[in-house]
């Protein structure tokens, strides 16, 4: 460890707020700058992700110091570790101080050190910058226990948090990195306290907004620069919040830009070397579907004259690969009138509680209706990348007479179109479409289905410097192994589903079985729109399929509450909620929970009108460090009249019931999927109830069983 730098004066590093002082070469005064601590243990590529990411491989967490002058930030020094130790806090907080050593001695500016409260929080951080004499403003949590000045003799501790009370408030509006206008906060001089092992200072409460009460937009500042005024200091420290958007920020700037092109030309074989219009929003979507001559496409359509290649078959046996929560294979099970044609032999998933989702409701559908043995009933958690995996799968297969057909949608975080940080070739996920690849090739189905975003029409394939996207792979590939290839981008809400979704699917037939190209059309092998323009049913709405759900409150968590079935008349105008509830009981609704939001988010949702967004309380967005970028999606409020945006992450996004002042429920959510009532998520390995997160996210990453539903149908007649 090299010599501590010597004490320097309190002013100077108390006027170091991000912006480098002016120098002035006559009283020979240096340059005063901000030194931050930040590390990247919790960001999302270090996840562990079940099927996607090896367990026990951890990369390194890499603690970083980043230098900010004049509102320039630059890395200048960086080491990494292995996590798992126990000892993990105090090893990151020795990297750390050894880092600010190194600087510190080779440069002759002072700093202040600012930190996370991850760093402030621990013992020997904070004991650390004291005992070298440096100046610091670092985050401490609201538990972290502190001796205010006045109880120092008799060395009683409280949590910083109830140090509020009687705080006297003053609101401040500083410039925050990335955001358009000064973001307002208000602050609160807490007065001088110590923490253990000497380290005095003084503490300052702040909240971004002017919200009320203790929330994650709430810093705890303990700072050394006591002459300073609150601003400047709040100014300095608040780079500990800033840090990592402004780290993303440098990371997304570095990556190769990937446009989005309004028509994206398939690099396969000739068969698709046709242009596929993006559907990157509503409004353009629906100006496509008005230039569509639907009428002259039916008459286009000519009935093939063979019969269907799966007549002769009792059941059509379907594998499921990256099932999810199984919304693809519950189509196929829901299709043809005797809801018996196809068999899931397999419906395989990596991750446990997603396992348990796929159990649970194979397990419900057995009791609904007969015969039961359409369903699996191994739901063991599987990792399709191993070579056992795929054994196992092709020997069930072969046991029950072989797949005829093989369905499924690899994870799609590495495509997402509300992901683009993902477009990269080294993202775990792009890997699965070879994955999926692997078991055509070994399985030999008559015809698969793959599911995806918009995105593998334009992200560059796994392992390649060209750029060569990866549906042309995929193409390509597949033309190898026999297959005519057709993909479609289909929006959910042709097929009944009440909301706007358009997803990639890839459609298989093997060669050998005698259809061509040209036997499908402009259109291609896939079911025409069967709601709205050009149909005899208009879209499934809002209203259609959330109207006769009972009100729920803010945190709503009884999990069955009671529910009032809708008259017959009712039922027989609304074909969508007549097949929602089918097999679910007469009396009773599940899942109509809601998660809990803050006061001041429910405030914020009765301000904004149906069909508004974020933009209707822009003003009231100031914990946001550039509003104007924020997704149009945020924040918005569904319209009964009209079908729904696309359904992700709804308490993520903060969908907004048309009505009641409050996010949207599970059950409302899975309604504008098409899951019926009787289907329910699992939020737990061993399928206890709870776990509301893990069943919002199992929803975010579905496929609409109605769309697999109409697609699984109109395979019935090929």
């Amino acid at each position: 460890m090299g010599p501590r730098p010597s004490r320097r004066s309190a002013s100077v590093f108390g006027r170091a707020i991000g912006i480098v002082e002016e120098r002035d070469d006559r009283a020979g005064k240096s340059e005063s700058s901000v030194l931050v601590v930040e590390d990247d243990a919790a960001r999302s590529h270090r996840r562990y992700e079940a099927g996607v990411t090896q367990s026990g491989s951890s990369p390194l967490v890499v603690v970083r110091l980043h230098q900010v002058a004049k509102g320039v930030l630059t890395p200048v020094a960086q080491r990494g570790y292995q996590p798992g130790s126990q000892a993990e806090g105090s090893r990151r907080v020795a990297i750390a101080l050894a880092m600010v050593d190194q600087v510190c001695e080779n440069s002759r500016r002072p700093f202040v050190i600012v930190a996370g409260a991850v760093y402030g929080a621990h013992r020997f951080f904070l004991a650390g910058l004291s005992g070298r004499g440096l100046d610091f403003a670092t985050e401490i949590r609201p538990t972290t226990r502190v001796v205010p000045s006045s109880e120092a003799r008799r060395s009683e501790s409280v949590n910083a948090r109830g140090l509020l009370k009687g705080a006297k408030w003053r609101r401040f509006k500083i410039g925050v990195p990335g955001a358009s206008a000064p973001i307002e906060y208000q602050a609160a001089d807490l007065g001088q306290v110590q923490l253990g092992r000497g380290v005095a200072g003084r503490l300052i409460a702040a909240q971004v907004g002017g919200i009320q009460g203790i929330h994650p937009g709430t810093m705890f500042v303990l700072t050394s620069l006591t002459s300073r005024g609150m601003k400047q200091v709040l100014e300095c420290a608040g780079w500990a919040r800033w840090i990592r958007p402004a780290v993303r920020k440098q990371e997304r700037e570095a990556l190769r830009p990937v446009d989005t092109p309004r028509q994206v030309r398939c690099d396969g074989p000739d068969s698709l070397a046709v242009p596929i219009p993006a559907r990157s929003n509503i409004l353009l979507s629906r100006r496509q579907d008005e230039k569509i001559a639907w009428d002259e496409l039916k008459l286009s359509l000519k009935p093939r004259d063979t019969r269907s290649v799966f007549a002769s078959l009792k059941r059509i046996n379907v594998v499921e690969l990256f099932a999810g929560a199984g919304g693809m294979g519950l189509g196929f099970l829901m299709a043809g009138k005797d809801l018996s044609r196809y068999r899931l032999v397999s419906s395989a998933e990596a991750h446990p509680i997603y396992a348990q989702t796929l159990k649970r409701n194979h397990d419900a559908l057995r009791a609904i209706r007969c015969p039961h043995d359409l369903t699996p009933e191994d739901h063991q958690p599987i990792d399709l990348r191993t070579p056992e995996a795929l054994t196992q799968i092709a020997t069930r297969a072969k046991t029950d007479g072989g797949a005829h057909l093989l369905i499924g949608g690899p994870p799609c975080q590495g495509f997402s179109n509300a992901n683009r940080n993902s477009w990269r070739v080294d993202n775990p996920h792009n890997g699965l479409v070879r994955v999926y690849l692997r078991y055509v090739k070994t399985l030999r189905p008559m015809m698969f289905l793959m599911e995806n975003v918009q995105g593998i029409l334009w992200t560059p394939q796994i392992g390649k410097s060209s750029t060569a996207s990866v549906l042309g792979h995929l193409a390509r590939r597949c033309a190898a192994m026999g297959y005519i290839v057709f993909p479609k981008l289909l929006d959910a809400v042709w097929y009944g589903v009440p909301q706007h979704r358009s997803r990639l699917f890839v459609f298989g037939i093997r060669s050998d079985l005698g259809y061509r190209t040209e036997d499908f059309g402009s259109w291609g092998p896939f079911p025409l729109p069967s709601h709205g323009p050009g149909t005899e049913r208009p879209y499934t709405t809002v209203r259609d399929a959330i109207g006769d759900l009972p009100p729920v409150g803010n945190g709503q968590d009884d999990e069955m509450m009671p529910y009032r079935k809708p008259d017959t008349l009712t039922l027989k105008d609304n074909e969508f909620l007549r097949l929602m509830r089918s097999g679910a009981p007469d009396r009773m609704i599940s899942d109509h929970v809601t998660s809990r939001h803050a006061d001041y988010i429910i405030d914020r949702y009765r301000k904004i009108p149906p069909g508004g967004n974020w933009e209707a309380i822009a003003n009231t967005l100031t914990n946001y460090t550039a509003v104007e970028r924020t997704h149009s999606n945020i924040y918005r409020r569904l319209t009964w009249d009209v079908p729904s945006i696309t359904i992700g992450h709804y308490r993520k996004s903060m969908l907004v019931h048309p009505r009641q002042h409050r996010g949207l429920s599970l059950r409302e959510a899975s309604r504008l999927q098409s899951f019926p009532d009787w289907f329910r998520f699992s939020g737990s390995e061993n399928g206890n109830s709870g776990g509301l997160v893990h069943k919002q996210q199992q929803l975010a990453n579905a496929v609409c069983p109605l769309v697999t539903k109409a697609i699984a149908e109109f395979i019935l007649a090929l």
